[in-house]
């Protein structure tokens, strides 16, 4: 009976130690997630350091605006970008929505600015049944420019002779403007370019275009006008060479930019128009009559302190200019 009781004894004290002994591991216990004491590193926007240039214009990373434009004007809307994010800044814009889907971007609010040629009369008229004012501020000169192959003997054309062939489809031999006895293509771009619409501002004052050259002639990218107007009488891809010089029209400045970049240059030639050979400098003095400009475009109901009007600020003074003439383009100041 002895021997029962010391063990029924010890094993009391064991079960009573265990408890004290659990009781003292709770007490002592460190949480599994303990709080953080200090603040995390900021992530997104807060992280990004801007420029000199951006600080001064009271831009940053939160507020940079929504900026969109023309194919021809994407090397602006890159430039703008690394002014204010850095050289080495990276997800900068590749693309462009075009001209006239970028107004439309605009008028519907959907961007904050386009950097793109003068709107044509459809989209101010769209604008106007939308009840959006449009505000352009000039930031580079241009000229719509007429092109045909270097192999093409023609030097020139004029208002009338062209009007006449995109209008009614009425000259269609080299010959009638004085070069070679060979069928004219007259090549067109599609209706929402930057090119289309400077074409129906300038040339066609916004009439139709024959069916017959729409539907037959049109071209799609800037790019592609100018190899269809330069290898057309090749056969193109299909190698076929016709008894035929192609027409086409771009604007100046991509032009240059894209002989830089393809050496296409070299295979096209530059139409005089009314006379006057389009260069730069009769560009930007406005004795070539079919210069024009790019214009940054914005809404008038854009508050004055937002940060789009600062970066038309900047395009349009010194350092703006000089990054402008650096892409190859005419600055409105030369």
């Amino acid at each position: 009976m002895k021997r029962i009781i010391s063990l029924l004894l010890v094993s009391l004290m064991l079960l009573a130690l265990c408890a004290c002994s659990d009781n003292g591991a709770a007490k002592t216990q460190l949480p599994t997630h303990p709080t953080l004491t200090t603040q995390p590193a900021p992530q997104g926007n807060d992280a990004i350091t801007m420029t000199v240039a951006a600080d001064a214009l009271g831009i940053t990373a939160k507020n940079y605006p929504r900026i969109d434009g023309s194919t021809s004007t994407l090397s602006i809307v890159q430039a703008v970008y690394r002014a204010m994010y850095g050289e080495n800044a990276t997800g900068y814009p590749t693309r462009a929505s075009k001209t006239v889907p970028s107004y439309r971007l605009l008028i519907n609010g959907e961007v904050d600015m386009i950097l793109v040629p003068y709107a044509s009369a459809e989209v101010l008229k769209e604008a106007e049944n939308a009840g959006v004012e449009l505000e352009f501020h000039k930031i580079a000169a241009e000229g719509l420019i007429f092109i045909t192959s270097v192999e093409n003997s023609t030097k020139s054309i004029t208002l009338e002779q062209i009007r006449k062939i995109y209008l009614s489809y009425g000259i269609t031999n080299w010959s009638e403007l004085g070069g070679p006895d060979r069928e004219l293509i007259p090549i067109c771009r599609n209706s929402d370019s930057g090119s289309q619409s400077q074409m129906d501002n300038l040339i066609l004052n916004n009439k139709e275009m024959h069916p017959g050259i729409q539907n037959n002639y049109v071209e799609l990218t800037m790019e592609g006008m100018l190899e269809q107007v330069a290898f057309y009488h090749n056969g193109g891809l299909s190698g076929r060479p016709t008894n035929s010089y192609a027409l086409g029209y771009t604007l100046y400045t991509y032009l240059q930019q894209m002989n830089e970049i393809t050496g296409i240059g070299e295979h096209l030639k530059i139409l005089s128009f009314d006379g006057v050979l389009p260069t730069a400098e009769n560009i930007a003095d406005s004795y070539y009559p079919l210069a024009n400009s790019y214009y940054a475009v914005i809404r008038s109901d854009l508050s004055e302190d937002h940060s789009a009007r600062a970066v038309i600020t900047w395009l349009q003074g010194e350092d703006g200019t000089k990054t402008i003439e650096n892409l190859g383009l005419i600055s409105c100041t030369k």
